[in-house]
């Protein structure tokens, strides 16, 4: 993963809110493509989900990540909608 990327996206998602931080994840779903970029996208919003204390856990075991589902946020917890 390009640090680049990964530092630029996390400084993007610590400046926004939980509702952006949830549009962003949602945006993502159904898409095929996978690259450095996408893996540096990826992995900052998780990282800044996990450091907002948001339970990830419905979309990340700690090694894959999900895509298939759009989320919401309910009590700090991100579900399937």
């Amino acid at each position: 993963m390009n640090n680049s990327f990964y530092n630029d996206f996390a400084a993007r998602f610590a400046a926004s809110t939980l509702p952006s931080l949830v549009r962003s994840f949602n945006s993502q779903v159904g898409k095929r493509g996978f690259n450095s970029v996408r893996a540096a996208h990826d992995q900052a919003l998780i990282d800044e989900l996990v450091r907002r204390g948001i339970d990830v856990s419905a979309v990340f075991d700690g090694t894959t990540l999900s895509f298939a589902h759009h989320v919401e946020l309910d009590n700090n917890r991100l579900v399937i909608r």
